[in-house]
This record gives C-alpha cells, sequence and structure tokens, in this order.
C-alpha cells in the first residue's frame, strides 16, 4: 500500500508540472514549425512476455492497443492507453489469460536540433482487468471444475520509446515497457515491446 501511495504521489506531481506547462503561451516548435499541444493516435501490436512466476505458467503472446496522446511542448506530453494481451497457457487444458490495460500517464521527449526523430520515456498508471475462461483440471485421473476468473486490479508501467519521422502527419512508433500490476497473491508482470504509427492531428 505503501508503494502505490508513493506512485500516485509522484504521479500526481509530475501530471501537475505538466498541465502548468500547458497553461503557458502556446509555442510553435521552429524545427517542426507546428503550434502546440499536438494530438496524436497510435495504433500498434506485439508481443508480451510474461515474467516471474506468471511466466511459469503462461506463454509470451499477441498483445495490441492504441494510445492517445497530447504533446504539451517539445519535452513533455500526456498519453492514455487502452490495451488487450493474450497469454497461453503452458498447460494442456487450461485457459489462456487475457489482460485488458487501460493506463495514462506522463511522456517526456528527449530531441535534437538536427533530428526530425525523437525519443522518449513515459510511465503510467491504471487499472488491468484479468480474464480466464473456466476450464477442467485433470490431475492424477481426476478432474476439477474450475470456474471463470475475472478480476480488475490497480498496476504501473514504465518504458522507453522513439518516435520515428515518416511524413508530415505520420511516424512510426516503438517502445518497450515493464508491466507490474498488484494481484492478490503478489504482483503479475510482463514486458510488452510494440511496433506501430503515430498519425497526428
Amino acid at each position: 500500500m505503501k508503494k502505490i501511495k508513493v506512485l500516485a504521489t509522484l504521479l500526481t506531481i509530475i501530471l501537475l508540472y505538466s498541465a502548468s506547462v500547458n497553461a503557458q503561451t502556446t509555442t510553435t516548435s521552429k524545427r517542426m514549425k507546428t503550434p502546440y499541444p499536438v494530438w496524436s493516435v497510435s495504433p500498434m501490436a506485439g508481443v508480451a512476455f510474461p515474467i516471474g512466476a506468471f511466466g511459469d505458467n503462461f506463454k509470451s503472446g499477441l498483445s495490441f492497443g492504441i494510445d492517445v496522446s497530447n504533446k504539451l511542448n517539445k519535452e513533455t506530453g500526456l498519453y492514455a492507453k487502452v490495451g488487450y494481451s493474450i497469454f497461453p497457457s503452458k498447460l494442456a487444458g487450461v485457459s489462456d489469460v487475457k489482460i485488458l490495460e487501460y493506463t495514462a500517464g506522463p511522456r517526456y521527449f528527449f530531441t535534437s536540433k538536427n533530428l526530425k526523430s525523437s525519443i522518449f520515456f513515459e510511465v503510467g498508471l491504471g487499472g488491468y482487468s484479468y480474464g480466464q475462461d473456466a476450464y477442467v483440471l485433470t490431475v492424477n485421473g481426476v478432474a476439477t471444475n474450475v470456474p471463470k476468473t475475472t478480476s480488475t486490479n490497480f498496476g504501473v508501467n514504465a518504458g522507453m520509446g522513439a518516435v520515428l519521422n515518416v511524413s508530415k502527419p505520420i511516424d512510426f512508433i516503438i517502445k518497450a515497457k515493464y508491466h507490474d500490476i498488484f494481484t492478490t497473491n503478489g504482483s503479475t508482470s510482463f514486458i510488452e515491446p510494440l511496433l506501430g504509427i503515430d498519425i497526428r492531428f
């Protein structure tokens, strides 16, 4: 609980700082000739790799989602994400685990005057909805009916990425993130590399 309070307090401070930056006079990037703020939508797809105890029972699977971001100025922005990951079971007959993510947080960009592309660091927090369909588990000839399982837990994530300039309205975006979901019996963790396009409007 102390860890959650510290993370929530830190994110609140960062968001307040970002909001104060956005409240200043709208600036214009000399390099991109683009007024701020800039909104963008980024559909992405990749692979999710379960780690730790979660990885003992489940394999890596597909992951996809969409980011909506607001770049406040050349260095800072905010984003919100909805993502969906599927983790196939390593045990025959056991249902796959599916996780729906809905998180948000700040994003910080590292840019260069000579490049239109940029590197960024982002952190996020929010909800993760866990789902697993009912299945029959057979051990030593004894069959046990396991009911459908659903739950929603608080979690955090952090990672780095890059925006690679392609044209004026569209960029490639690539990022890798670590997710930590605070579940009842410890935490559920996975790493998620993603690739997609960033569409500005």
